[in-house]
């Protein structure tokens, strides 16, 4: 509107000829000039009353304005769930918002959540939109055109090896056709009965042996087929009944089994399920070791009760969004909080202290503080005597415990124990519901021998039972003697030489790691080492350690949760509502809902068949670790030793069908090995998603699933860090495409396979399913689940469709794991009943490991990789690689997870990792970037045009893959070294012998794809030696690369799917491989099951088994295009002068605060 007092018929030439001037008087001196006489100011008081005309509003708030509303269940992996409310405008949802329902949680007995759970909501389910309508929904169920050739032609093979014709296998190349969903159903079915059927029996064997498999694979097939189909739910406890619906899907097959050997119901086998939690490097692999069980954790509002909160390796403010307030909460109340980290994240930023270690060197850093504590004696003596293995005498001669009836005359085990409860081989183990006491099968009798220590009483050897925990030790009056050393006489005569955990230990630690030489490995300042270990001491029950996902990147992760558990236990720091340690890395706690057996391992022989009865739960699957189809369906067998236990051995890999992840193939560690080594050996590869991943990019078949705002059925699941049970409340909102629920597709598949095989059962083992109304099995978890028995999943369902969750029935709130144990109300779950720092098993011994000691990151450090930090010690007597048949001097990928080679703290330093002597210069890490989690919202535009500095929506620089691209950051200091400008395009090549990918060629198109490009970003926050990317972002695919390389746009975005990568080329997991640590593959070390109180040994998928560490490399950084527009000169932002070295002299005086005025 132009003002009254100007001329109203200013025309529209002398108008813009008037603005072009403006843009020269502006730049003069005079800046008032002539053009601004257009537009005269005016003085308005109240503009809202002055305004003649606000007709513009209604377009404002038009943008708010919406015809209905409804809730829906947000479930990415890391923000533990959000009720949010859709917004519908003319049949489409417009916008996102919270809920406002949690402060109106209750359990059963009225208690009541705090409103200060509200909102909840992050960024990415603000953007949800763009994805529910996204270009790369999966609109309907798709078929890869040459595997739909191979099904037509009757799934050909060589008649010798079984192995089908290549032609029908160009995965990442061919065309995609788009099926009807009976069809879908039919083709996945035909898929599945085939391939069983190929490799069932002693004929299947014999084809497996040709084809190259190992023997101890082959023969862990047993003849059924169906052990080569492989199932995973990605992260099950997002869904209870549609992601868990994959492993009882799993379990279903083995009705196939037994009709295709022609086998009862007592010997058929079901499919394998993959893991999940492990997979994902979410489980703290120590834990189990140290307490039994699968995490220790705590609510994260239990920062309610603590004195001092270190977020260890957690990026918490960016990686736990909604749930980031409890923390600065805390901190406002006057709780000290602390940060250990690799750089200067987000939290560091946020906190009062900060500690900034070498990536890796977790178990260093914490094996310092320990030495603080012990030698100034500012341990907890009644809790380390009372809780912990630290008192028990070890021999020196065999490096196991001392047993009572070594030296003890007649002494004899108790029959019975009151902590634990043998089972007779038989017998039917406790429900979920029933189970409140441990037990464990009578065959293991043996793993609870009793333990002896020195009483400092009496000088005399004194019987502890596994019964002896907490106070009932105390009510004894046994007072262990925690520093002792000395020799004892056998019965048989021999004298040997015992001494305790605890002196052991401390022997250790004041060798190698006094502060000194702890700052020296790690890189942390001796003055941060000292301060944090008397501030840890100082709060006594009242110190929160939150662990992170990025210390278990790391080959030595089992050590750091063991080292960190030990500071915790000497300061009296485990099991209290303030004091505790918890991992938080991935929604794992499925054994919240002890339920789920009675749904995923129902028998699919007996089902159960009628509203409200009782399922019978028969286990016919085996499940299997992830993680050896990632290391190329092979276990570790390196020189003459299998490393792999029997337990933990896979199956020959031949048809794979997951839902809920992209893990697995398109975020999977040495990705491209896997698409050019792994993938050409499976002959089926089905995915059922909503959003077009990089593994549907190399699937088969694509089955197009409902988004959470579709949901047809609902669901259930809950959290690690909150204490609500939620549910995914069905929607009103039509079908966006020609899409189906999860439970939907696999009732399908289930269905069309008993067609095939005549077998009902499969059909009736999905019968509650029909019509999306699955409560039956829903109600069947919660009414077998001790923490949900009460609720009514119908209730659950309608109160969430009102954004309002419940509260799990724990006994606490917050929920403290050791809670228990720590009052001395029941034993850790394990042998001793004890936390335990001691490994006597004899995988331990020969690793060098029965003791808490420190490793380097197998490959992510400029030293000698995976050396043992220790100068000479009694106790530590590592087997020598040559017993394994293999070279000390191997330092090789592969014999490098098995070398045990000791170096002292002072010699580690001096050493150089092979690959500097090659000018690799940098340790290469990718931690999780704060828009992304896993693989669910990351490419939103709405996200993730706001990663980084090189965000652009219009993409002036058509190289840009995206409006967004992934970067490195790099220290300037480095930067400047190697000749790098900031935002220049830079290669980054990690160890040629097996990156990216085993048998890579240049000039190929394969390694063209594969070759990690990234764009350099200084960042001064990243310490020198230190190059950091973000894990999660889509990587190149041959398609992606051929539509950057042919599109005049320069997008990498695929023409025959819409793939979109965010990359030029290659991805983080170029540089990364896939490593497998023998520690984590043991058949001896005892722990808890996943539900129940349960007590086994050896492997057990998400809680004794390989996990994905490390996600480590060493690299070299090389210059590959300039930074400026289009390849030419310097990128702009640091030629303006607005990048760190590039400062102008406006931006110095902002950076030194002189754009503000004192007093003002």
């Amino acid at each position: 509107m132009i003002d009254g007092n100007g001329p109203a018929d200013l025309g529209r030439r002398k108008f813009v000829t008037g603005m072009a001037a403006a843009g020269a008087m502006l730049s003069a001196p005079r800046v008032f000039g002539a053009p601004l006489r257009y537009f005269k100011p005016i003085q308005v008081d109240n503009p809202l009353a002055q305004y003649p005309n606000r007709d513009w509003e209604k377009t404002y708030r038009n943008i708010f304005d919406y015809d209905s509303q409804f809730v829906f269940l947000c479930a990415p992996n890391d923000t533990h769930n959000c009720l949010l409310k859709a917004y519908v405008k003319n049949g489409v949802v417009a916008r996102i918002g919270p809920s406002y329902g949690y402060g109106k949680a209750t359990d059963l007995y009225g208690n009541k959540a705090s409103s200060r759970w509200d909102p909840r909501i992050c960024q990415k389910g603000l953007a949800l939109v763009r994805r529910f309508y996204g270009d790369r929904r999966v609109k309907a169920p798709m078929i890869r055109r040459g595997f739909k050739d191979w099904v037509d032609a009757g799934f050909p093979r060589d008649p010798a090896t079984g192995v089908p014709d290549p032609k029908y296998f160009q995965r990442g190349k061919d065309k995609w056709l788009r099926l009807s969903w009976d069809d879908a159903y039919s083709i996945a079915a035909k898929a599945l009965e085939n391939i069983s059927k190929t490799y069932a029996g002693e004929t299947g064997s014999k084809r497996l042996t040709q084809q190259g498999y190992d023997p101890a694979m082959v023969h862990a097939v047993e003849g059924a087929g169906t052990q080569t189909i492989k199932l995973r739910g990605g992260m099950a406890f997002l869904g209870a009944t549609r992601i868990f619906g994959l492993y009882r899907f799993a379990n279903m097959l083995a009705l196939m089994d037994a009709k295709q050997r022609g086998v009862g119901a007592d010997k058929a086998i079901g499919a394998r399920g993959w893991d999940s939690y492990s997979w994902h490097t979410d489980l703290p692999p120590g834990h189990p070791m140290v307490t039994g069980s699968q995490t220790n954790d705590f609510d994260l509002f239990a920062t309610e009760y603590a004195q001092l909160i270190i977020a260890w390796g957690m990026n918490w403010i960016t990686t736990k969004m909604p749930d980031s307030h409890w923390l600065t909460e805390a901190r406002l109340k006057g709780a000290k909080t602390f940060a250990v980290t690799v750089e200067y994240s987000a939290t560091a930023s946020k906190v009062d202290e900060v500690a900034v270690i070498r990536p890796g060197t977790d178990p260093a850093f914490a094996l310092g503080l320990a030495q603080v504590i012990i030698s100034k004696g500012l341990y907890d003596k009644d809790f380390v005597s009372q809780n912990t293995d630290l008192p028990f005498l070890v021999r020196m001669d065999t490096l196991q415990p001392l047993r009572p009836e070594e030296v003890i005359e007649g002494f004899k085990e108790p029959a019975e124990l009151k902590s634990l409860r043998f089972m007779k081989k038989g017998a039917k183990n406790p429900s979920g519901l029933e189970n409140a006491n441990q037990f464990a099968p009578d065959g293991m009798r043996e793993q609870f021998r009793s333990y002896l220590v020195l009483d400092e009483k009496t000088g005399k050897l004194t019987v502890l039972t596994r019964d002896d925990f907490g106070k009932n030790m105390a009510d004894k009056k046994i007072q262990p003697k925690l520093n002792a050393s000395l020799t004892v006489k056998l019965l048989d005569g021999t004298s040997v030489r015992v001494r305790t955990v605890f002196h052991l230990t401390t022997e250790y630690l004041n060798k190698n790691f006094t502060p000194a030489q702890t700052a020296s490995v790690t890189g942390a300042p001796k003055s941060v080492i000292l301060s944090l270990a008397l501030q840890i001491a100082a709060n006594k029950e009242k110190t929160l350690f939150a662990c992170g996902m990025g210390p278990n990147q790391f080959f030595n992760s089992d050590l750091k949760d063991r080292a960190i558990f030990l500071v915790a236990a000497l300061t009296r720091n485990v099991g209290f509502p303030g004091g505790n340690v918890g991992s938080y890395a991935g929604n794992y706690r499925s054994a919240l809902f002890g339920g789920i057996p009675s749904y995923a391992v129902e028998d699919p022989f007996n089902l159960a068949l009628g509203k409200g009865e009782q399922p019978k739960i028969k286990k016919y699957l085996h499940y299997e670790s992830l993680h050896y189809f990632n290391y190329g369906d092979r276990p570790l067998k390196v020189g003459k030793k299998m490393f792999t236990g029997e337990g933990h051995m896979p199956t020959p890999t031949k048809a794979m069908w997951l839902n809920n992840s992209n893990s697995v193939i398109g975020n999977v560690k040495w990705h491209y090995d896997v698409v050019n080594n792994t993938l050409p050996k499976i002959e089926f590869i089905a995915y059922a998603d909503w959003w077009w991943t990089g593994s549907c990019e190399y699937a088969d078949l694509v089955f197009g699933v409902d988004s959470w705002a579709e949901f047809k059925a609902p669901d259930m699941t809950g959290s690690c860090t909150n204490p609500f049970v939620q549910m995914f409340p069905r929607s009103p909102l039509n079908r966006i495409f020609d899409t189906r629920t999860d439970i939907e597709v696999i009732a399908g598949v289930a269905g069309k396979l008993g067609d095939l095989l005549n077998e009902p059962r499969m059909r009736d083992m999905w019968k509650f399913s029909q019509g999306g109304d699955v409560h039956e099995y829903l109600q069947r978890i919660v009414s077998n689940s001790a923490n949900l028995k009460g609720y009514d999943s119908k209730d659950l369902e309608e109160k969430a469709a009102q954004g309002i969750p419940a509260l799990v029935n724990t006994r606490t709130y917050p929920r403290v794991s050791s809670l228990e144990q720590a009052r001395s109300e029941q034993p850790w779950h394990t042998k001793s009943g004890r936390l335990e720092f001691y490994r006597p098993e004899v995988e331990f011994i020969e690793g060098g490991e029965n003791m808490v000691v420190y490793r380097e990151p197998v490959d992510s450090t400029p030293y000698e990789p995976n050396v043992l930090v220790a100068h000479p010690h009694e106790a530590i007597r590592p087997m020598k690689p040559e017993a394994y048949g293999i070279s000390s001097s191997d330092v090789s990928s592969e014999t490098r997870q098995v070398r045990n080679v000791t170096r002292t703290p002072e010699e580690l330093v001096a050493t150089k990792h092979p690959l500097r002597l090659k000018l690799y210069t940098h340790v290469f890490h990718t931690p999780k970037y704060r828009h992304g989690a896993h693989s669910t919202p990351i490419d939103t535009d709405y996200t993730a045009i706001w990663f980084g500095p090189f965000g652009d929506v219009y993409r002036h620089d058509k190289r840009m893959p995206s409006n967004v691209e992934g970067y490195v950051d790099i220290n300037p200091l480095d930067a400047k070294e190697l000749g790098l400008e900031d935002g220049d395009y830079v290669y980054i090549d990690a160890d040629p012998e097996d990156r990216p990918f085993r048998g890579w060629k240049k000039g190929t198109e394969e390694y063209k794809v594969a070759r990690l490009m990234l764009r350099a970003r200084y960042y001064p926050g990243t310490p020198r030696g230190i190059a950091r990317t973000w894990h999660n972002m889509y990587g190149a695919t041959t398609g992606s690369v051929r539509a950057h390389e042919s599109r005049e746009d320069g997008m990498a975005k695929s023409a025959e799917t819409n793939y979109q990568a965010m990359y030029r080329y290659g991805s983080h997991q170029s540089a990364t491989r896939a490593w497998l640590r023998p520690t984590l593959m043991t058949e001896t070390l005892v722990h808890k099951g996943m539900f129940g109180q349960g007590i086994g040994k050896g492997f057990e998928p998400d809680i004794h088994c390989p996990v994905g560490a490390p996600r480590e490399a060493f690299v070299k950084l090389t210059k590959a295009e300039d930074g400026g527009m289009n390849g030419k000169g310097l990128w702009r932002p640091a030629s303006l002068g607005f990048r760190p070295t590039y400062e102008n002299k406006a931006m110095k005086e902002y950076l030194k605060g002189r754009f503000m005025k004192k007093g003002v």
